[in-house]
């Protein structure tokens, strides 16, 4: 394993341990078993390991959504919906603890926020990509007209991170099986209400 992989590990492990504001790059390069004067030839600063953490678990849920609009009208949109819930699931479970510790930060999480503005990025852009994709089906018949595409995918989405709010909250692990039961009746019950 690469020493900037092992540095990243170590952060989650120490954030994990003892929350954002207790997390030191001493502690942290201790865990990775490297100076910290190696942390820092990989990382600019605390904030920038730790945004770098968040990205190394968005890429998976992001080639997941950045697929959705080229999905639409291909298998079925409780496929499609499925593909992306499972990833949301996956990607809130494993960022719960450090999005959660970047709220007792302040001044880091405005920092983060400017950041993401002045990108244009940010975590309401997974609710829009999904809001597009239930749009461009509802254009081509698969989904009822006259519902609010953004509605739809603030209910998915929203249920997702809940759900893995409660698992982090009740220390709880969940089986593979058990998420995709999870996903399969959530999805069961939304689509009960957009099927044409």
């Amino acid at each position: 394993m690469e020493l900037r992989d092992r540095i990243l590990n170590a952060a989650e492990q120490v954030i994990r341990t003892n929350g954002l504001s207790k997390t030191t790059t001493k502690e942290i390069a201790r865990i990775a078993n490297c100076s910290e004067g190696s942390l820092y030839n990989h990382f600019e600063s605390k904030e920038d390991l730790i945004i770098q953490l968040m990205k190394s678990h968005l890429s998976g849920y992001l080639a997941v959504l950045l697929k959705l609009p080229g999905r639409k009208g291909t298998r079925t949109v409780e496929d499609n919906l499925q593909e992306t819930a499972l990833a949301a699931l996956d990607f809130f479970h494993l960022t719960m603890v450090m999005t959660a510790s970047m709220f007792t930060e302040p001044d880091f999480l405005a920092r983060h926020r400017q950041n993401f503005q002045q990108r244009n990025e940010g975590p309401h852009r997974s609710n829009e990509i999904v809001a597009s994709y239930i749009l461009a089906e509802q254009k081509l018949g698969r989904v009822k007209a006259g519902l609010n595409p953004r509605s739809v995918a603030d209910l998915l989405l929203g249920a997702c991170f809940q759900h893995a709010f409660h698992l982090q909250f009740l220390g709880e692990d969940e089986l593979e099986e058990a998420r995709k039961q999870f996903v399969e009746n959530v999805l069961q019950a939304l689509l009960q209400g957009i099927s044409p």
